[in-house]
């Protein structure tokens, strides 16, 4: 028996509009080999799928078009150009001068990025009609937003110019709105059918899954949303199946899919039925969680608190661990029932070792009707050295810091801070590359190469170094986050950061290493350049630049304090639901000794905060925040628990709600009389 239906379901309000005849039907059996399968794995089943096609050849897409690419008055169906009326076979391309001349076979993903090779050459899904002229224009740049001084076809339709979407800055073509969609789902059917042969083509399809890289991936997520799947892509969808190639696109068969592989929905297993299939939501499988750094000198072990959750579990969860070091690692409890796993439950990991080493182990999570056991790295660092513990006896206005003792240290200074994101703007990202190859808008000295995916500066005998394209840094609360890594363990790299020439920053590389530097100075054209010297050779993996989003931290009253030969202290006189911070620093005498580790503690609220001072009710229901008797025209401003910006809102009203993604937030409230915080959960 088929898995899947053949009958596409009735979308909301489509059901009043059009009739069944609306929805192409779907072959029997054709995506069963997908069916429970998510993210990465969904990709490539759906690639073996869809990869199952004839190669039609570069001449035959001309005959193709006539079924798959005709306009209901018999024309040619043109996407790049709304003033056209080609005829099939009499209007092809030859030459051209105007844009209305002749039609040829375009290359939605431009065909030099991949060398021109077969069968991605003459892949109807991605190459289509269009007028020559404006394919012409669009050469090879890819898709992307352009601003108000854009050149465009007739009628404003198509554009091209400048790009103003996030993240890039070269030349780009944008489709009309009524296409972006049909592209976006193309992009997405080309970067799985070809998941395996991708190699950083243009720039755009990179060889990690889900294989667009970043900024263009969000824009096509956009894109997909904005202008969903059509009766025109229905058809075609169809008329291409029912062809010599043979495929389908599935992006057009399940919208859907969209998020499961390219989303926020990626742990979800794809199941078109509606079969409640039970699985694991978090944590993902082969995510990995860092348990900390413990001290040998103390026999408590250090822990963390993780989050179990399913969906549609009707037995028994076993948590387990395993892996080479398992011996260093707990889990308390092993067991958790359905409905605990359902609701979502926390759970103790646990790190103690008396052998100085970093260790590995593995968490694997289990149950009857799981498709595959959830397999979560851990990882931990024993050290024998002075660090900071982890805070004890938490409430909601205080904590005990603790720390180990340090062999001849007569006194300890303790300091305590939290982070404000009151004056952040919201987060914004201002550049993203990925250097699987060289990109045409950055500029390059001494040796630069791109090798395995990465970017060397530097050789043997020569530095290297690669400038971005201009930026504007001029918002003051710029961040750069880099990863890179040495060329070879024994060069002793360093890589350079420099600001319009003003060294900002060094990182001594001995291993992949990501870092985030503040950026205070920067114009409205600055550039970055990253520099490595001969002999000291860098792998430079990707740079992402971000304004806003940011914060300031502001030390406790009295703090740094002297604290005497003792090894805890209470800290008291907390707000509620913040997110404190503390480092230690002995003292042999009046002479300080090397800081601790930080160790960050959320003073605790419930979900539902009454701060008797100002009567505000911050709390969440499922994933809808609610806020209740806020001063008029408040701020409220939420955070990831990692602190960056994720949105901002004035309160117009005593009572405001809306939703939120799943996961953990800081919300906070501010008014000229009051400031509220509190921590709280979203779910669906």
């Amino acid at each position: 028996m088929n898995i899947i239906s053949r009958n596409r379901f009735w979308l909301g309000l489509l059901t009043c509009l059009f009739s069944l005849s609306l929805w192409a039907e779907i072959p029997a059996g054709y995506y069963d080999a997908a069916v429970g399968k998510r993210g990465e794995e969904l990709q490539k089943s759906l690639s073996s799928i869809i990869g199952n096609a004839r190669d039609v050849g570069y001449d035959g897409l001309w005959d193709l078009y006539e079924t798959t690419d005709r306009r209901a008055d018999g024309k040619v169906w043109d996407m790049y150009s709304n003033a056209t009326n080609f005829t099939f076979g009499n209007d092809q391309c030859g030459t051209y001068k105007s844009e209305g001349d002749c039609y040829n076979r375009e290359h939605s993903v431009p065909k030099s990025w991949f060398s021109e090779r077969s069968p991605m050459k003459s892949d109807a899904w991605h190459v289509y009609p269009t007028d020559g002229k404006i394919n012409g224009m669009r050469s090879n740049n890819p898709f992307g937003e352009v601003g108000s001084n854009a050149s465009s076809s007739k009628n404003g339709f198509s554009k091209w110019g400048s790009c103003v979407t996030p993240g890039y800055s070269g030349t780009v073509f944008e489709p009309n709105d009524e296409y972006k969609g049909d592209f976006a789902r193309t992009y997405f059917y080309f970067a799985t059918r070809y998941q395996s042969q991708i190699n950083n083509w243009g720039g755009i399809f990179i060889s990690s899954y889900p294989h667009i890289v970043q900024w263009q991936l969000d824009m096509l997520l956009r894109w997909h949303e904005m202008d969903p799947v059509s009766q025109k892509e229905l058809d075609r969808n169809d008329a291409v199946y029912e062809s010599k190639q043979g495929n389908r696109n599935p992006f057009i068969d399940y919208p859907e899919l969209v998020d499961l592989i390219f989303g926020d929905s990626r742990n979800v297993p794809f199941m078109p039925g509606g079969a409640d299939v039970p699985y694991m939501e978090s944590p993902k499988s082969g995510s990995t969680i860092d348990i900390g750094v413990a001290s040998v000198n103390v026999s408590d072990p250090i822990s963390m608190q993780i989050q179990i959750k399913g969906r549609n579990m009707e037995s028994a969860v076993s948590l387990e661990i395993g892996g080479t070091d398992s011996e260093y690692f707990s889990v308390t409890p092993q067991t958790l029932t359905a409905d605990e796993v359902n609701n979502g439950t926390l759970v103790t990991l646990s790190y103690h070792s008396t052998v100085v080493a970093s260790h590995e182990a593995t968490l694997n999570i289990s149950g009857e009707g799981l498709s595959s056991s959830v397999v979560v790295n851990l990882t931990g660092k024993a050290i024998d050295d002075f660090i900071a513990l982890p805070a004890r006896d938490i409430s909601k206005t205080s904590f005990v810091a603790a720390w180990t003792s340090k062999a001849s240290a007569t006194d300890y200074e303790l300091n305590v801070w939290y982070d404000d994101y009151s004056s952040s703007s919201p987060e914004k990202e201002i550049l993203s590359t990925v250097f699987s190859s060289k990109p045409d808008t950055w500029t390059y000295e001494g040796y630069t190469e791109t090798e395995s995916g990465k970017l060397r500066l530097g050789s043997g005998s020569k530095d290297g170094s690669a400038t971005s394209p201009a930026l504007d840094l001029s918002a003051g609360d710029v961040s750069i986050t880099v990863e890179a890594s040495p060329y070879r363990t024994t060069d002793q790299s360093v890589l350079y950061i420099s600001v319009d020439g003003v060294e900002i920053d060094q990182i001594a590389l001995d291993g992949t290493t990501t870092k985030t530097i503040p950026v205070r100075v920067g114009t409205a054209s600055s550039v970055i350049t990253f520099m490595a010297k001969s002999s000291h050779r860098v792998y430079l993996h990707n740079v992402v630049v971000k304004s806003g989003g940011g914060f300031t931290p502001v030390v406790l009253d009295g703090y740094p304090r002297r604290v005497g030969n003792v090894y805890e202290y209470l800290v008291s006189g907390l707000t509620p639901a913040v997110q404190y911070h503390y480092t230690v620093t002995p003292y042999e005498g009046e002479t300080a000794q090397t800081v601790s580790n930080t160790i960050s503690v959320s003073t605790w609220s419930a979900g539902v905060d009454d701060l008797e001072n100002d009567h505000i009710l911050i709390f969440t229901s499922d994933n809808v925040l609610h806020i209740l008797n806020a001063p008029m025209n408040a701020v409220a401003q939420w955070y990831t628990m990692d602190g960056r910006l994720c949105g901002s809102r004035t309160l117009h009203g005593e009572e405001s709600e809306w939703e939120l993604p799943e996961g953990i937030y800081i919300v906070r409230v501010i008014s000229r009389s009051m400031q509220a915080t509190v921590r709280v959960y979203s779910s669906r």
